[in-house]
């Protein structure tokens, strides 16, 4: 069974999908963390987001962990300038050709839950289960300032909330899979919600698809 969780920076994808992942015993795969990878790695060959070049990437996925050429890069791909640079990058088809079967690759291997931007619209549009998780981006730019500050960057909330804007500007308006809601997708909106009552929302969403 393959779920695919989509939506905006910031909506609480990446806890949500693990907990959720973790209530149905299912893998989850954090797509937009091979996004960053890939910005990594193409960044310290001193690569531009439009070269024609990239790639090849030796990536692997163990839970949690990723790995780069056998470094483990789990959290140095979640540093600003990464998650801003994985946009940009997300917009060469070289870079999106080379993610789509891997992607499909992982997510047919097991039951598995894919979050991102285009999983429901362009990875898997045959997903059993599209959900579309979003919230306000006051909401989003507070949870986004608190994971850095946890995390040791933290930076003004102006700029967190600036940064997630555009982020949505950059998404959203991509000629290459931008992201939307795909038609058959259940929307979520977490705007108020915890992190326990969004995981139960999207588990009312599994469960009436499995009837």
């Amino acid at each position: 069974m393959i779920i695919a969780i989509d939506g905006p920076a910031g909506a609480g994808k990446s806890t949500i999908s693990q907990r959720l992942a973790e209530r149905l015993g299912f893998t989850r795969l954090d797509t937009g963390a091979l996004y960053r990878a890939v910005a990594l790695a193409e960044m310290r060959k001193g690569n531009a987001a439009d070269a024609p070049d990239v790639g090849p990437w030796n990536l692997e996925v163990e839970g949690d962990r990723l790995t780069l050429d056998g470094e483990d890069i789990s959290q140095a791909i979640r540093a600003p300038e990464i998650s801003s640079a994985a946009s940009d990058f997300a917009k060469n088809p070289a870079v999106r050709a080379g993610l789509l079967a891997l992607q499909r690759r992982l997510g047919r291997a097991r039951d598995t839950i894919l979050d991102g931007r285009d999983i429901g619209t362009v990875v898997f549009p045959d997903a059993d289960v599209k959900i579309y998780l979003t919230a306000q981006p006051e909401a989003r730019a507070h949870r986004r300032w608190l994971e850095l500050e946890a995390r040791g960057h933290a930076q003004p909330f102006r700029i967190v909330l600036a940064e997630i804007m555009a982020r949505d500007k950059q998404d959203m308006g991509r000629a290459i899979a931008p992201l939307r809601r795909a038609e058959d997708a259940v929307e979520v909106d977490a705007s108020e919600l915890g992190i326990e009552e969004a995981v139960e929302a999207c588990l009312a969403v599994v469960r009436q698809a499995r009837g």
